[in-house]
Formats: structure tokens, C-alpha cells, sequence
């Protein structure tokens, strides 16, 4: 029975925290929140240990934390975790800033750490299957992959801004999976962005509506448009054209839209939220990160520092190229 730890109960925290609460191979030793809010239902429902200090949650010695607090905390506390030798699973990014993302991926490659990035849609059942179909050579050669992602709400604009924005937070699953997906590297990208949902984000400098282009090192292009906003659910979708089939992924509706105004009605399916759609996904992730703590093995799934780190740099080189309209290579 391994003890886990969480930091950061949001809304991301909260699942991590449930589904440590409810699994049978781990316990839910402490989390780690300064709101009492967020901490209730912890304080109520489980034996953890509730604390608003990350050294007091460190002096418990889990046998693992999970870092989902604020974007801009992930850097001290991956680094506490390192120096204390306690293995990670951090929500991307590992930090805000690239240079010591980079930094302390090269101090756990170091140490030998078992860490790893939170990127759960490698564990969404369709996307496995259609990067299964392209890695087999089932759809011929790959040529055209097509993400597209616009989610049920907006975040507010304060959590965009600390949060890297729509490039970094909603981006970086995406660009993680065109090369997971792919098998391939990028090597240059241009993006345009917007300002369509609300003006508030332009004022911090950040866009809620995107296109970006990429290419891979094999001649592969990817298409990713985003936005802040739809009126009917989480509308994610993956199209992957190959020189002999196509493969395009599947959203089922779970409710009724119906729209009047006195002078027609409209009816329309309702997709799922993320958390209604990816809510297995995370269980499975957890399930992988204890697999690596227990056997030392890595899991063909689970994503990688490295493999987050290259989302990281994906984002930073589509946010330079929005704000300045040029063509981006990207570094690895």
C-alpha cells in the first residue's frame, strides 16, 4: 500500500485526491491546500492528514505526491521534492519558466527519481487506439493530424494568465499528443491567436481563440485550432489522415439542447465536460505512476519529464510566433 500525497485541490487536485481515496493498492496519506473550503471534504471523509504547509505535508514522508496546485507553485515544489527525495507526478508544466523546467529535469534524470508529467489523455481509450492503428501502419503513412479542442467555459482570465494560457494549460495536451500519436518531432510551427470570448483576456495578454500549424521532422503537418468557449460541451476532437485511411475519433452526446426564442426552436446534442469525459482517464494515470513506484519499470504510457518538458517548449515557441507572426523551429 504505497502513501500518496496531493498538493493543490482544485479542480484537478480533487480528482487526483478521489481517486486515491477510493483505490484498493494506495492511500490517501495527505493533501496540501491553503483554503479550508477545498480541504473539507478531505477533513470530513478521510483519514488524511490536512495541512496548509508543503513542509509539514513533506515531514508526513509519502511514498509519492501529487503536484496540482497553482501552475506558478510547480517549480518549488518538484524542486522540495527532489531534494527530499520523494517522487512526483506534476501536472504540466513542471515550471512556469522554461530554463529551469529544463533544470530540474536534469536534477531528477540525476537522481534517479521516479517522476513523471500528468498529460492523461494518452489514457483515453480512442486516442490509444487511433496512435495503435498509426503505429501498426494500419492508415498507410501518416500525413495530416487535426486536433481540435474548445471547452464548455472559459477559466477566468487571472487562471489564464498564471496558468500559461490557452498555448500552455489547454495546448500542451494536444502537442503532446500529435507526437505521441505520431511517433515523430516537431521542428517549426507558426500561430495566429485572438481575443473572441472575452476582451479581459487581451488586457493580460493572452488569447482565447487559436490556430496552429506545425510541422514534424519526417514532413508531417499538424492543425490545432482552440477556443475558450462552446455552447454545447467539451468539443474535442482528433482527425489523423494516412496515404491509405482515415481515422477520426468519437464524441458521444449525453444530453438535449433546445433552443427557442419565439421565432424557431432548435434541438442539439450536448457533449460531455472534460471532467465527464476524461474521468477514467485520470484513475488510469494513477494506476500507471503506482505501477513505475512499485517495479521501477516505466509504463509505455505514462508521460515522461522529457516528454512534458517538449509540450512546454511547443507552447512557448506557438506563443512567440502568435505574438510576433513568424515561423517558430522548435528546440529540443
Amino acid at each position: 500500500m504505497k502513501n500518496i500525497a496531493v498538493i493543490g485541490l482544485g479542480t484537478v487536485g480533487q480528482l487526483h485526491a478521489a481517486n486515491l481515496a477510493a483505490h484498493r493498492e494506495a492511500e490517501l496519506s495527505a493533501v496540501c491546500d491553503p483554503r479550508p473550503e477545498a480541504t473539507k471534504f478531505i477533513r470530513e471523509e478521510t483519514g488524511a492528514l490536512v495541512t496548509t504547509n508543503v513542509s509539514d505535508l513533506f515531514d508526513t514522508r509519502p511514498d509519492a505526491v501529487i503536484v496540482s496546485s497553482s501552475t506558478a507553485t510547480h517549480g518549488d515544489i518538484v524542486r522540495e521534492c527532489v531534494a527530499a527525495g520523494i517522487p512526483f507526478l506534476c501536472e504540466k508544466p513542471l515550471s512556469r519558466d522554461l530554463q529551469s523546467a529544463e533544470e530540474i529535469v536534469g536534477s531528477v534524470q540525476e537522481s534517479g527519481l521516479v517522476a513523471a508529467t500528468a498529460l492523461n489523455r494518452r489514457f483515453d481509450r480512442q486516442y490509444a487506439s487511433m496512435r495503435d492503428a498509426v503505429i501498426a501502419g494500419g492508415i498507410g503513412q501518416c500525413e495530416l493530424l487535426c486536433f481540435t479542442s474548445r471547452s464548455t467555459a472559459p477559466p477566468t482570465v487571472e487562471f489564464s494568465r498564471t496558468s500559461g494560457g490557452l498555448f500552455a494549460e489547454k495546448g500542451s495536451h494536444f502537442f503532446d499528443l500529435a507526437r505521441w500519436i505520431s511517433g515523430e518531432e516537431p521542428e517549426e510551427l507558426f500561430a495566429m491567436g485572438s481575443v473572441l470570448v472575452d476582451p479581459a483576456f487581451g488586457d493580460v495578454g493572452e488569447y482565447d481563440t487559436a490556430i496552429i500549424s506545425m510541422r514534424m521532422r519526417n514532413g508531417l503537418l499538424c492543425r490545432f485550432d482552440f477556443s475558450w468557449r462552446t455552447a454545447y460541451g467539451q468539443d474535442e476532437r482528433i482527425e489523423i489522415h494516412g496515404s491509405e485511411d482515415l481515422l477520426t475519433s468519437h464524441q458521444d452526446p449525453v444530453g438535449t439542447i433546445v433552443q427557442a426564442d419565439g421565432r424557431w426552436m432548435r434541438r442539439g446534442n450536448r457533449l460531455a465536460t472534460w471532467q465527464e469525459r476524461f474521468a477514467e482517464t485520470y484513475r488510469q494515470e494513477l494506476d500507471a505512476f503506482l505501477s513505475v513506484l512499485s517495479t521501477g519499470v516505466p509504463h509505455p504510457v505514462l508521460a515522461t519529464l522529457d516528454d512534458g518538458l517538449m509540450a512546454q517548449r511547443i507552447g512557448e515557441a506557438a506563443r512567440k510566433s502568435a505574438a510576433q507572426g513568424v515561423l517558430c523551429r522548435i528546440c529540443s
